[in-house]
């Protein structure tokens, strides 16, 4: 009897720390947006100092926030709809055609799920000069492109569990391999693009080795990236970084939050058959 109730109860003070080790750094930050500077960095675990909305408002009023938050949603919205699409594209032909070495192009892209992308930054940008769009948007949106492995993986994954009754059904009714793929199958893989969808926002949003190699120009900036304008050799605008950094953190966290149902489902469905 014991047992039966330490057992639990241990599960929930352990889960209880797991949670405090990741809910207390964003509370740390969001105390730290709210001090001066100087009890910021005087005292970084206390609560003392003068709190207020300063540094808020020395960022709208700067503007370099809302120009940084701008340029990481452009970004982030066209890089995560080519990569949707073109995972969606990619892992219907793997789950529906044969052809000649397709479990070899398939393991493939398995393998590309494990190079860093901080090992492709330097043959990355060699590519970026061939097509003339350095210090560009543009450069940041066709490199994130290739980051479908992960897309692909999941939506084939639950293209290769549908039935094929409901393939054959289609084709026997005259429906061509297009209108399969966007009336039949991707409706039903709407959980699980909502998790590609997802993963993939966050992943762009908080990438900060491409912003910096491949930006020069301080207006095209992204907040990652951004937030580096604040810390100097001798000096450090902490208050001020954690205030940019909370409202970057609140961004995604808003899309998980809204879709954390549909991330959920995709995520027990995807693994079906993985």
């Amino acid at each position: 009897m014991r047992t039966k109730i330490l057992r639990p109860g241990i599960r929930y003070v352990l889960l209880g720390l797991l949670a405090l080790t990741i809910v207390y750094p964003l509370f740390w930050m969001g105390t730290i947006s709210f001090r001066d500077n100087s009890s910021a960095l005087s005292d970084p675990f206390g609560l003392g100092g003068r709190w207020s909305f300063d540094n808020y408002v020395f960022l709208i009023q700067d503007g370099r926030l809302l120009d940084w938050i701008t340029n990481s949603a452009i970004v982030n919205v066209l890089s995560v709809v080519l990569i949707a699409a073109l995972a969606a594209v990619a892992a219907y032909g793997f789950s529906t055609f044969e052809f000649r070495g397709k479990q070899f192009w398939f393991g493939l892209l398995i393998v590309g799920l494990m190079v860093p992308p901080q090992a492709l930054v330097i043959a990355g940008y060699r590519w970026v000069e061939v097509l003339d769009i350095q210090d560009s948007l543009l450069a940041l949106v066709v490199t994130y492109c290739g980051w479908t492995p992960f897309g692909i993986l999941v939506l084939r994954n639950f293209f290769d569990s549908v039935p094929k009754e409901l393939r054959e059904a289609a084709t026997m009714d005259g429906a061509s391999h297009p209108r399969i793929f966007w009336q039949v199958l991707l409706p039903l893989a709407r959980p699980s693009l909502a998790t590609v969808v997802i993963f993939n926002v966050i992943w762009v949003w908080n990438d900060f080795i491409y912003p910096l190699v491949y930006i020069q120009s301080p207006d095209l900036y992204t907040v990652p990236v951004g937030v580096l304008q604040f810390a100097g050799r001798s000096t450090s605008q902490i208050a001020v970084q954690m205030a940019v950094l909370a409202v970057a953190t609140a961004l995604p966290l808003l899309v998980y939050l809204l879709f954390r149902k549909q991330f959920v489902r995709g995520v027990l469905e995807g693994a079906v058959k993985g």
